[in-house]
């Protein structure tokens, strides 16, 4: 197969999920032609999102663990609220969890998109009882 990602809208959820196929990164510019890719498909989105990534299809090797971790940090960081994560190898998921201690990246990994739905959501209702309502324009976001 050749290397894909599709990122679609769930309308009733209000998240965005992640998909890759055949994402294989090997080098740096294996890393960089992935971000450019990604920031693509934000671009389709208007703001910032939450996103639950599937991670199967995305695999990120030793040769591009160092560049991956900070380039993923950056993305997030101007792409989405929050992200969740599910599925994936065991190679990718331990640099996704040594760059997020490394580069104070959420790790937030999951077994099924369900479960990392269902925190997600959690999360959000957390923040709804605490006063916060995130990410409406012109809204104040917490109680004063």
């Amino acid at each position: 197969m050749a290397w894909g990602m599709s990122f679609e809208r769930d309308d009733e959820h209000d998240v965005v999920t992640a998909n890759f196929t055949d994402c294989i990164l090997v080098s740096d510019e294996d890393v960089f032609r992935w971000r450019d890719e990604v920031e693509a498909q934000f671009a389709r989105f208007n703001g910032r999102v939450d996103l639950l990534i599937n991670l199967s299809g995305l695999i990120v090797r030793h040769t591009a663990g160092r560049t991956f971790g900070k380039v993923r940090r950056e993305v997030l960081e101007r792409n989405t609220h929050r992200s969740y994560r599910y599925g994936g190898d065991e190679m990718t998921l331990m640099y996704i969890g040594t760059s997020g201690v490394i580069n104070g990246a959420a790790v937030n990994h999951f077994p099924t998109r369900e479960a990392a739905l269902a925190a997600l959501l959690a999360e959000r209702e957390s923040l709804r009882k605490r006063g916060f309502t995130p990410f409406l324009p012109g809204v104040v976001t917490s109680k004063r």
